[in-house]
Order: C-alpha cells, then structure tokens, then sequence
C-alpha cells in the first residue's frame, strides 16, 4: 500500500473510501483518480518534506518518502 504524509510532517493511515488521515493534527487527504487511472493526490514537495525532516533532527521517521540524500542537497 502506498504511504501519504500530512504538511505537519506525520505519515497519515488510510481509513478506506481513498481517505488518509494525519493521527497528528487531523487533516484528510482524499485521494482520487485521473482518467489514465493515476492518483490525484498531493504529495508533499523536496522543500517542505527537507524541513520537516530537519525539524525533527534529521529522524529517518520523518523523510516523508524522500532518500537522506536527496533531503540534505535540499536544506
């Protein structure tokens, strides 16, 4: 199963129906489907996800998907 993160730095749970909730802060994420069959949900951009790593001291929990690597040539 794929993994969604919340803005807050948190991986979301799936709830079923296409919805994932944050257990930090609350937010929802629906996820839909284009007509090629691909996912319309958002995910969280290089920027945001190197801070919110950086935030939490660089913990390998919180690279919301993201390689090490690729989070420090981003800070």
């Amino acid at each position: 199963m794929a993994t969604a993160y919340c803005s807050c730095g948190y991986e979301m749970y799936h709830i079923g129906g296409g919805k994932w909730k944050c257990p930090k802060c609350g937010e929802v994420l629906y996820e839909g489907y284009d007509e090629d069959g691909e996912s319309t949900a958002e995910s969280i951009g290089i920027e945001d996800a190197a801070l919110i790593w950086a935030l939490h001291g660089k913990d390998d929990d919180y690279t919301c998907g993201y390689r090490v690597e690729k989070l420090e040539d981003a800070l």
